[in-house]
């Protein structure tokens, strides 16, 4: 099935890509993406607690299953001072 990663400005730095289109296979969840994603972009710091993965507007977790033409927006909080 095919989805599209849309990456926010931290991602999009690291990764080189605004966003990127993907055929996963059926019943992959958003941490089985995260994998698939860091095996191709290799510095990507999708492990972080601080990291969002947004599907479709919603915020969900790691075991969200993905479904055909989500959109999966991946942000992270940043903070400092």
């Amino acid at each position: 099935m095919r989805i599209t990663v849309q990456f926010s400005t931290l991602f999009r730095a690291l990764s080189g890509v605004e966003q990127e289109v993907l055929d996963v296979a059926e019943g992959t969840t958003i941490d089985q993406l995260s994998r698939i994603l860091v095996q191709k972009y290799e510095n990507l710091p999708l492990k972080n607690q601080k990291t969002y993965f947004i599907i479709n507007g919603q915020i969900v977790t790691r075991d969200q299953v993905l479904a055909e033409g989500d959109q999966v927006h991946i942000l992270q909080l940043l903070t400092g001072g």
